[in-house]
């Protein structure tokens, strides 16, 4: 690996990328944001293949990874050295520096999503002075087991409740702006907001409709819970909202929303299922965290990192 060359650019349509995270491609990153992009990364001399990419917006005299999306970060090859990591990062916060950026946050995807990268980024940001803050956020592995067999036996229970009175159903996009409202209801009452309008949805689900998929428990008209999933890749899925209204809390018909959602990764060969983080005002919501360990969530750390350019 000592080939790789480090490379750093203006971002345009046609720069060389590594990954597949939805978040990360070039179209997403312009969703983010029009302009301010610029790509840093590692490519073999003789053979011109991109092994990691980074990108990084610019506003003023602040950098940004990603802008504007539940996470950014770094895309790596597993076989790129520690070393060559550390080159990566050293360089490109020298060419922010030379740039006058003063500040650098870097916001990385859960690390069950990519251990060995997050394991190597933790240790070169450590290395550089990076401050950090740890959120939790729950994944479910979607294995050869039948949901059930993930789940506390209370939640089976429920789960068995729900299936005799609702019905678990993939939703057309046409559909879109009924679930918004239903889940924004449902958050509201709660007074969790949503972080996105109805109108910034709908222009992203539009730009990425192979990326969105909308799944409903209910019966006929009535909606129990519902949720907007989105494909990080082609192995992941991230449930982006979900809920479902209080006058079924007894019977949680989010549980069978999960099932369904589980099944779905089965038989589409999705590996994770990424259950969100469970963080209020910046610090660990417990009974959430427990809650999705009662569904077959396992714990994963989802760091923030941060430094500030001299």
């Amino acid at each position: 690996m000592d080939s790789l060359e480090f490379y750093c650019r203006d971002l345009v349509e046609q720069s060389p990328t590594f990954g597949t995270f939805l978040f990360n491609q070039s179209d997403h990153l312009h969703l983010q944001s029009k302009k301010g992009w610029r790509v840093y990364g590692l490519f073999h001399q003789d053979t011109r293949e991109v092994v990691a990419t980074l990108f990084i917006n610019i506003k003023g005299k602040m950098a940004y990874s990603p802008f504007r999306a539940p996470f950014g970060s770094l895309q790596l090859s597993a076989k790129v050295p520690q070393k060559k990591v550390d080159e990566l990062f050293f360089k490109t916060v020298e060419d922010l520096a030379l740039r006058g950026i003063k500040f650098l946050q870097i916001k990385n995807y859960p690390d069950l999503y990519d251990p060995h990268t997050a394991h190597k980024l933790q240790n070169t940001l450590s290395s550089l002075g990076f401050s950090s803050v740890e959120e939790i956020s729950s994944i479910i592995s979607a294995d050869h087991r039948v949901f059930e067999k993930h789940i506390a036996i209370a939640q089976r229970q429920k789960l068995r409740k729900s299936e005799k009175r609702f019905v678990f159903s993939q939703v057309d996009s046409k559909g879109l702006k009924r679930i918004y409202n239903f889940i924004h209801d449902c958050r509201k009452e709660k007074n969790q907001p949503l972080s996105m309008t109805y109108s910034q949805v709908r222009r992203t689900v539009n730009r990425f409709p192979d990326h969105f998929l909308l799944f409903q428990v209910g019966h006929e008209e009535l909606i129990a819970s519902a949720a907007i999933v989105i494909k990080i890749d082609d192995k992941i899925l991230y449930t982006f909202y979900y809920s479902h209204h209080t006058r079924f809390n007894k019977i949680s018909p989010v549980v069978h929303l999960i099932s369904g959602v589980y099944h779905y990764a089965r038989e589409h060969q999705f590996k994770l299922i990424d259950l969100g983080t469970s963080m209020v005002n910046g610090g660990i919501n417990k009974p959430l965290v427990q809650f999705k360990k009662s569904i077959g969530g396992v714990s994963s750390s989802k760091f923030i990192f941060e430094k500030t350019i001299s």
